[in-house]
């Protein structure tokens, strides 16, 4: 018998695969997916150190560069220099000629005149580790909201989890610009993390939900642009906009405006209505899509699947250690899983430690760098996803690898495009695997399980993007020859064996994907003939899943 998923996917054939009510839905979850990454990325421009010193303890109009020639004294007078004469950016004279941290600082405007959250909250020197929290508690908010908000968006439906994710991050954001420290910046950034990362996971399913099956590899490459874009618009807008507090106000009022958009455009999508057996609403729906695409439905389509509600099989989560080759590959993706969050944010946090312009190196690291994905992921079509993730993550690897040793043994002061390009590279090979991930991991879990694994999957991105900020500041805390690139280094041997690793996976291109664990546990293996026997209590119409 077709099953009810089947039934909905042959109905949103015939109202319109991707017409103009799903372009109209696909623009509105697109434009919360153009906000996302203001979001993620801000802290990439609010964390800006320009350079210091200590406040003069005589001079209460001190300024970094001198104004006068007996400030110009002062200056020397108070602060240490070392043996280049670079004036010591953490310590000052004492009246006993004893050098000790100071408690504030001035700050160079010559480059960045606004005031970054380091300079207001004063985190540099000896306080530098309150930067990498805020970047941590962040990410902590990424997963308590991979967490709670798919729990939400099966229980009050998609549309109502959008919107609600819009209006609470943006309203917190507003928040966190008015904060009196850090620590009530990081808290309120936290709620931002729960809320924005509802939105990527939410608008997944919506355009999962609303598109027919032969136009969603189009639809899901389509939403591909949103990220790019996002990231080069932030880097504009702070480029103008260098004081912290005017940035963070201005990406925050843009998903409210969004969320009440959303309230009077944005719809429920069928897929839910229908299985929470809300069948007047759907057909109401159904009829409503096709009424805007131009399409006609005959008159008894509900009818299927109303009776298409049979009771489906169900199997626990624990039955998967009973499946050794389903295991094994479960586990081989949740270290893929890992090192996609810990590189991709990863690199995006380290461009503040690269030479040049900041702006610019943004706009090519988080933004052109993620363009390439898109082609490749056309490509994985042709050549398979195993091949594609393969290169992309030994090249992408391999490339970090040589470019942390050359900044350790070849001076690249004047060739820090070098530096840039080996990071974009690395970037695209983690983005484009990345990409494609929910694509291909979810053609070898099966069907039972695909969403729960699916979700742990994302589990293991979150915790490595809690690490990323922790690695891209291990330079601060522990001294090798690699100094800023060790960050790079890392990212690049984690890449390099996740592309070994992803050897053992199976090609899932064009080949009918698993129902069961047994299906999955045989699914492109030599011996298909051999079958999982899963215990009949594990595999039952009435079992719950863990």
């Amino acid at each position: 018998m077709t099953s009810t998923k089947s039934k909905i996917d042959s109905v949103l054939e015939k109202v319109g695969s991707f017409k103009k009510y799903q372009w109209i839905q696909f623009g509105l979850v697109n434009a919360a997916t153009f906000i996302v990454p203001l979001h993620f990325l801000a802290i990439v421009f609010h964390s800006i150190t320009p350079r210091h010193r200590c406040k003069l303890p005589e001079w209460e109009n001190d300024t970094f560069s001198p104004f006068s020639e007996v400030h110009n004294q002062s200056i020397y007078q108070w602060i240490p220099v070392d043996k280049d004469g670079i004036l010591d950016s953490c310590k000052i004279y004492t009246n006993n000629n004893e050098t000790v941290e100071c408690e504030e600082h001035v700050f160079d405007k010559s480059v960045y005149w606004g005031v970054t959250l380091n300079q207001q909250f004063e985190m540099v020197c000896g306080n530098r580790w309150a930067g990498t929290t805020v970047k941590v508690v962040y990410t902590c908010g990424l997963i308590a909201g991979a967490f709670v908000v798919g729990v939400i968006g099966d229980r009050i439906g998609r549309r109502l989890t959008i919107v609600g994710c819009l209006i609470v991050g943006g309203a917190a954001g507003i928040v966190a610009a008015f904060s009196v420290n850090y620590y009530m910046f990081a808290a309120f950034r936290f709620l931002v993390a729960m809320s924005m990362v509802g939105i990527v996971l939410i608008k997944n399913i919506v355009i999962l939900e609303i598109t027919g099956p032969s136009r969603r590899v189009h639809a899901g490459t389509a939403k591909s642009f949103s990220w790019p874009l996002g990231a080069m618009f932030l880097a504009l807008l702070s480029y103008y906009v260098q004081d912290w507090k005017w940035s963070q106000l201005i990406i925050s009022i843009t998903p409210l405006l969004a969320g009440f958009l959303s309230i009077f455009f944005l719809k429920e999508t069928p897929h839910y209505l229908v299985t929470k057996g809300k069948h007047k609403e759907a057909e109401n729906m159904f009829l409503h899509m096709a009424s805007v695409n131009g399409k006609t439905l005959p008159e008894n389509f509900m009818d299927e699947l109303k009776e298409g509600e049979e009771a489906a099989v169900t199997e626990k989560l624990k039955s998967i250690l009973k499946a050794p080759v389903l295991l094994k590959r479960t586990a081989i993706s949740f270290y893929l899983w890992f090192v996609f969050g810990l590189s991709f944010y990863g690199l995006s946090f380290n461009v503040a430690h690269f030479t040049g312009s900041i702006y610019i190196n943004h706009v090519i690291i988080s933004g052109v760098a993620s363009l390439p994905t898109i082609p490749l992921f056309f490509l994985s079509h042709r050549l398979g996803r195993k091949l594609i993730s393969i290169l992309s993550l030994s090249v992408g690897g391999a490339m970090l690898i040589v470019a942390a040793f050359l900044n350790a043994y070849v001076d690249l002061s004047r060739y820090s495009y070098v530096t840039i390009i080996v990071s974009m590279i690395g970037k695209i090979g983690v983005a484009t695997v990345f990409t494609m991930s929910y694509l291909w991991c979810s053609e070898f879990y099966p069907s039972t399980l695909r969403s729960t694994l699916v979700g742990l999957s994302s589990l293991f991105a979150r915790i490595g993007s809690v690490l990323a900020p922790i690695i891209v500041d291990l330079n601060v805390h522990v001294r090798t020859i690699f100094g800023p690139s060790l960050g790079s280094l890392i990212f690049g041997i984690t890449m390099f064996i996740a592309a070994i690793l992803a050897y053992f996976l199976p090609e899932t291109n064009l080949k009918k994907i698993p129902e069961t664990i047994a299906d999955a546990n045989v699914f492109v293996t030599e011996n298909r003939s051999r079958k999982l026997s899963v215990d009949e209590n594990d595999s039952e119409e009435t079992s719950k899943p863990l």
